[in-house]
């Protein structure tokens, strides 16, 4: 049987993998914010390794970790190729970890299991990370979401063009989402075609709504379909997706509280009865 010390030196390795996950994806989104209001920097701490990056010739990417970069608002300036690369250097360095402290776990059970387990950690590792991230975005677009489109509709009834009620509604929101159309209205500024844009807006924030926003915006410029209703509709279905969510929140909340009455508050109220007991048995 695995030993005590190998548990708990697998729980300190995933405690480590979940708080380094948790700060890289508040460090990027805060990082994300920022590049999408200040314009189309991206990439500058990667462009020290990337020279060393190209001269490797690693095997190509698979589709769906370029989708999952662009979920995740980007890799800092990595591209699929050279995230794949670095996945498999880290499952290298994690061999080599593991075969180092061979002979440090038992030779006889462990150590197989071992070098295993730790390539396929350190090859999985930057998807986990980029997945939290991605999640975490999509919540946050999702709780953003109604109010840009209100805000865009409130624009739409007041006769203003469309470029005019989008660069509105990203100007007066401070969220992902809002940044993600500030940055899709500097890239048209900057001669990116509106589809082009739009493109990268529905990669980069993969939610339905977001999806039915661009393809009702694109609708719109190609057949001249009346936007209102559809901005009207998605409103309320973001609305009421919202309104389940914390719903479905408040309910999950409930077992986790008494949880916590059971197993802390319960016995410090018997704790107290018992201590007045025994004080009033030890005075009489």
């Amino acid at each position: 049987m695995i030993s005590t010390a190998a548990v708990a030196a697998g729980g300190a390795i995933g405690l480590s993998v979940w708080s380094i996950g948790e700060a890289l994806g508040t460090h990027y989104q805060r990082r994300a914010l920022a590049q999408a209001d200040g314009g189309l920097e991206v990439g500058r701490r990667a462009g020290r390794l990337r020279p060393l990056i190209a001269r490797w010739r690693g095997p190509e990417a698979p589709g769906d970790l370029a989708a999952l970069i662009d979920a995740a608002g980007g890799a800092g300036g990595y591209s699929a190729g050279d995230l794949m690369k670095i996945k498999l250097a880290l499952a290298a360095g994690a061999l080599v970890v593991a075969l180092g402290s061979a002979p440090v776990i038992n030779p006889a059970r462990q150590w197989p299991l071992m070098i295993i387990v730790a390539p396929a950690i350190g090859f999985l590792f930057p998807d986990v990370v980029l997945r939290r991230r991605a999640a975490r975005r999509r919540r946050s677009i999702e709780r953003e979401l109604p109010a840009v489109v209100d805000r865009v509709l409130l624009a739409v009834r007041a006769g203003l063009p469309l470029s005019r009620a989008l660069s509105g509604a990203a100007a007066h929101g401070r969220g992902l989402l809002s940044a993600e159309l500030r940055l899709a209205n500097t890239q048209i500024e900057l001669g990116l075609s509106r589809g082009a844009a739009l493109e990268r807006l529905s990669r980069s924030c993969p939610v339905p709504a977001v999806i039915a926003l661009v393809a009702a915006i694109r609708r719109a410029d190609r057949h001249g379909v009346a936007l209102e209703p559809l901005l009207r509709a998605l409103a309320s279905g973001a609305r009421t997706d919202n309104h389940r969510r914390i719903t479905e929140q408040a309910q999950g909340a409930a077992p986790k509280i008494q949880l916590i009455v059971a197993l802390l508050l319960v016995p410090a109220a018997i704790c107290c009865v018992a201590a007045g007991m025994i004080a009033g048995l030890g005075g009489s």
